[in-house]
């Protein structure tokens, strides 16, 4: 086993993946530690430490404190893991002297090549007293100044612009991930942080919404409102109905039609004087 400690900061806003630490464990002692707990006493007893920030989507408050921690502890190397990729954000990592940058999901193989490498040249006594060269901190990316969940938004935006316009068709959660240039797991955390409800959740609410509408349309059988909103089966298209309004498409129809009849109705009954 490599004679280093490496130490996973959690810096995400959505949780961390358990997969970067598995592979890390695999053949180096790991501390994790959270943003809000911060870094003091890293590498206090003298051990050799590797210093990982995890991220998601950075933002400044995160960016800002890699940035901090390199200036104040020059001597300890730093990788970076990142959800999101851009140019600004690797160029900002190259001059903020990060000894490597990953773009999740990250390949296991170059993970433990990139540790073992700096693992070996930290115990060599030739590398270890040119460690300690201050970093100014550097500038943030304009990336990292974007709204908090803009990024999100944007995505959850994309993907229901998708759905909006193809509710009929059968809708893939990994066909419109790709759409949107990201993973089917990424697209139905963000579903779950705006809406709070998964991805699939709702397109079906979506078709139960537009089947509601459609079946007040008299001349439009329940079955071409099936059709319409994207199921291919009736008696589960009745059921699903029945779950999100407490009715069947029929009652809900007859419901609608005898309100609007009732209010037409009164409607006559008010003299044309003080109608609006």
């Amino acid at each position: 086993m490599d004679k280093a400690t490496i130490v996973l900061l959690d810096a995400t806003q959505y949780g961390a993946d358990q997969e970067l630490a598995r592979v890390i464990k695999t053949r180096f002692p790991l501390e994790r530690r959270d943003k809000s707990a911060g870094l003091e006493n890293i590498g206090s007893n003298g051990e050799n430490v590797i210093l990982c920030f995890e991220f998601d989507f950075p933002d400044i408050s995160t960016l800002s404190l890699l940035n901090d921690t390199k200036h104040d502890h020059p001597s300890i190397p730093i990788l970076m893991f990142t959800e999101q990729h851009s140019e600004a954000l690797a160029v900002w990592a190259l001059r903020a002297r990060v000894w490597n940058y990953f773009v999740k999901p990250v390949a296991p193989e170059a993970v433990l090549s990139s540790l073992s490498i700096l693992a070996s040249m930290m115990a060599s006594p030739r590398t270890r007293d040119c460690r300690n060269l201050v970093i100014p901190p550097q500038r943030l990316p304009d990336d990292a100044r974007f709204q908090k969940h803009r990024t999100e938004d944007k995505l959850v935006e994309l993907a229901v612009a998708h759905i909006e316009q193809h509710l009929h068709e059968k809708l893939s959660q990994s066909d419109i991930a790709d759409r949107c240039n990201t993973t089917s797991y990424h697209l139905s955390r963000a579903f779950k942080q705006l809406y709070g409800i998964t991805f699939q959740d709702y397109i079906m609410r979506r078709r139960l919404d537009r089947a509601g509408e459609l079946l007040r349309n008299a001349s439009a059988t329940v079955s071409d409102v099936c059709w319409t909103v994207g199921f291919r089966d009736a008696s589960y298209f009745s059921r699903m109905f029945h779950r999100h309004t407490g009715m069947t498409p029929s009652q809900y129809r007859r419901k609608w039609l005898n309100t609007r009849v009732e209010h037409e109705q009164t409607d006559l009954n008010v003299p044309v004087a003080l109608r609006p």
